[in-house]
C-alpha cells in the first residue's frame, strides 16, 4: 500500500515538474526563438546580398567611367586619348574612389597611376608586400576581358574589378584595377547581426518574464481546480472552487466544475436517500413475512394458505415500492421527460379511457381542450392514472370524480391544466404541506399506497417545466391540478385561445401549492361503470 502511494505521488511530483503553465510558457517562448531567428536569417541574408549587389554596381560604374574616356573623341573625330599611358593617366586622375575604395592602373605589369587621395592603397608602398600584391592581380588578368573576383590583401576581404586596357596603335598593355574592401562593410552587418541578436535575447527574458507572471494570474484557476479535485471525495462534495470574474474559458472552466460537483452531489444524495427509502420500507414487509413463515403451522393446510397470501401480499407491496422509488431515481435524469408536439384533446380522451376502469366511480371528462403542447405523452398519463387512483383512494364508491385538460393564458403565455377532482374526504391544511414528500400518507384512505404516487406527479410535472396545484379542503374534496407552459403554438378549432409560446417558469416555483384555482369546470360527459 505504501510502495503504491508513493509512486503516486512521484507520479504527481513528475506531473507537477510540466505544468500548463510550463508548457504555456515554453510553447510560447519556442515559437518566439523560432519567429526572431528566422526573421533575423531572412533579413540579414537579404541585407548581405543587398551590400554584394551594390558594391559590383560601384565597381560597374567605375569601368563604365573608364570605358567613356577610353572612347572619347575630338571634334574631328580622332580620339583624345592615343596611348595606354594617357588613356589610364586620366581614368585615375578623374576616379573618384568611395569610401573603403581603391584605384590602380598598371602598365606592363607595373603601378603607374593612380588617384590622388583614397582610403586605402592596393599596392603597398612596401616592395615585399607590393610584388605579391601584383602578382594575385596579374594573376587574375585576362588580356582583353573585364574580371570581378574576391581577393584577401592582408587582412581585407576585397571584392576587386580587373579590367584590360588596350589602344591601337600602342603595344603597352594596360590594366585597370579597382578594389572595394567589402570585408569592413560585412563586418559592420555583422555587428548589427550580434545587436539584434543580444536585443532578441532580452526581448525573449523580458517577454519570458511577462509571459510568467500573466499566465500565473490566468492559469490560476487551474491551480483551485487540482486542489479542489484532490480534496473532493465521495463523502465531501460540497467543495466548490471560485469563478474568477474575467469571461473567459478558465472563468467557464470553474463554473462548470462547480455545476459538475453539483450535479454528482445530487446524484449521490439521490442514491443515498434511495438506498435509505428501500431499507426504510422494505424492512416492515420482510419482518412481516419472516414472521409470518416463522409462525406457520405446516401440518395445518388452513394456515399454510393464509401464509401464503400474507407473504404473496407483502411481495407484491414490495414489489411496488421498488418500482415506484425506480421511478423516481430515474426522474432525476435530464432525458426522463421527452417532450414532443402532442394532441392534448386526443390526450385526454386515451387517459380517461383509462382511469374510468380503475373503480366504480361516476367518471366525467369535463373538457378537453383542442391544442398542441410539448409533452411526454407516457409521463402525463403516468401522472393522470396516479392522480385518479389517489382519488379512488380518498372518495367513496359511486362519488364523482372529473378529469379536464384545458389551456389557460398564464403570466407569460398559454399554459396546459391537467386536473382531476373528487368528492372525498378532503385534505387538512397541515397534511398538504407534506403530501408531495415520499412515503406521506394521511388518514381517510381506502386501501394501502405507497406514498411515492403524488412525489412521481411532481417529478413529472417539473420535468415539463411546471407544478402540481391543489385544492382542498376536509370533508370538500380535492382538486389536483398539474400545471405546465405549452410552449408550441395550439391548431384547432373556432374559439381557440390566443396562441403563443409558453415559459418554463410560468407556473411559479416547482411543487408549490395553491388554493385560489377552482376545479374542473363545464358540462361534463359522465360515466359509471362497475369494478
Amino acid at each position: 500500500m505504501r510502495a503504491r502511494e508513493s509512486r503516486r505521488e512521484a507520479t504527481r511530483r513528475a506531473g507537477r515538474s510540466w505544468t500548463v503553465r510550463t508548457r504555456v510558457l515554453t510553447t510560447m517562448l519556442a515559437f518566439m526563438v523560432v519567429g526572431l531567428a528566422v526573421t533575423g536569417v531572412l533579413t540579414y541574408a537579404v541585407q548581405f546580398r543587398a551590400l554584394e549587389d551594390r558594391v559590383h554596381g560601384e565597381l560597374l560604374q567605375e569601368y563604365q567611367e573608364l570605358k567613356l574616356i577610353a572612347e572619347s573623341t575630338e571634334d574631328d573625330g580622332s580620339f583624345t586619348h592615343t596611348t595606354v599611358d594617357a588613356v589610364l593617366k586620366a581614368a585615375t586622375e578623374s576616379a573618384a574612389p568611395s569610401d573603403n575604395e581603391s584605384v590602380i592602373a598598371l602598365i606592363d605589369g607595373r603601378p603607374a597611376h593612380k588617384p590622388r587621395s583614397q582610403d586605402f592603397e592596393l599596392v603597398p608602398d612596401d616592395s615585399a608586400r607590393s610584388q605579391e600584391v601584383l602578382e594575385q592581380i596579374m594573376a587574375v588578368h585576362e588580356p582583353g576581358r573585364t574580371v570581378t573576383t574576391t581577393m584577401t590583401l592582408g587582412d581585407r576581404e576585397l571584392r576587386v574589378l580587373v579590367a584590360s586596357v588596350q589602344v591601337a596603335g600602342d603595344d603597352a598593355e594596360g590594366v585597370f584595377v579597382i578594389g572595394n574592401d567589402i570585408g569592413v562593410e560585412k563586418q559592420e552587418l555583422w555587428q548589427s547581426v550580434a545587436t539584434f541578436a543580444g536585443l532578441s535575447v532580452v526581448t525573449l527574458l523580458i517577454a519570458g518574464w511577462v509571459g510568467y507572471v500573466v499566465t500565473g494570474r490566468l492559469l490560476k484557476p487551474l491551480g483551485a481546480l487540482r486542489s479542489a479535485t484532490e480534496q473532493v471525495t465521495v463523502d465531501d462534495l460540497a467543495h466548490r472552487i471560485p469563478v474568477p470574474a474575467a469571461n473567459d474559458d478558465i472563468s467557464a472552466l470553474a463554473t462548470n466544475f462547480n455545476r459538475m460537483l453539483e450535479r454528482i452531489q445530487i446524484g449521490f444524495a439521490e442514491q443515498r436517500r434511495f438506498m435509505s427509502d428501500v431499507g426504510h420500507e422494505l424492512r416492515t414487509p420482510l419482518t412481516i413475512v419472516r414472521g409470518t413463515l416463522e409462525m406457520t403451522d405446516l401440518e395445518d393446510p388452513d394456515d399454510v394458505r393464509e401464509a401464503h397470501e400474507i407473504a404473496t401480499d407483502e411481495l407484491d407491496r414490495m414489489g411496488r415500492v421498488v418500482g415506484d422509488l425506480s421511478e423516481l431515481a430515474a426522474s432525476a435524469r435530464p432525458d426522463y421527460v421527452r417532450p414532443a408536439p402532442l394532441d392534448m384533446q386526443e390526450f385526454a380522451r386515451s387517459a380517461f379511457a383509462r382511469i374510468e376502469r380503475i373503480a366504480e366511480r361516476e367518471w366525467a371528462l369535463v373538457r378537453a381542450a383542442d391544442v398542441v403542447a410539448d409533452a411526454d405523452e407516457q409521463r402525463l398519463t403516468q401522472a393522470v392514472v396516479q392522480l385518479a387512483a389517489n382519488a379512488v383512494r380518498y372518495s367513496d364508491e359511486g362519488s364523482r370524480i372529473l378529469f379536464s385538460v384545458d389551456q389557460v393564458l398564464g403570466p407569460v403565455g398559454p399554459e396546459i391544466h391537467v386536473g382531476m377532482r373528487d368528492e372525498g374526504v378532503g385534505i387538512a391544511e397541515d397534511d398538504q404541506r407534506r403530501i408531495f414528500e415520499r412515503f406521506t400518507r394521511v388518514d381517510g384512505a381506502r386501501g394501502s399506497g405507497s406514498g411515492l404516487g403524488l412525489p412521481i406527479v411532481r417529478a413529472i410535472a417539473e420535468g415539463h417545466g411546471g407544478q402540481v396545484r391543489l385544492l382542498s379542503a376536509p370533508g370538500r374534496g380535492s382538486t389536483f391540478t398539474l400545471v405546465f407552459p405549452q410552449f408550441t403554438q395550439r391548431t384547432g378549432v373556432e374559439g381557440d385561445a390566443e396562441d403563443g409560446p409558453g415559459a418554463r417558469d410560468a407556473a411559479g416555483p416547482r411543487g408549490d401549492r395553491t388554493d385560489d384555482r377552482r376545479g374542473p369546470a363545464g358540462s361534463p360527459h359522465t360515466t359509471t361503470r362497475s369494478s
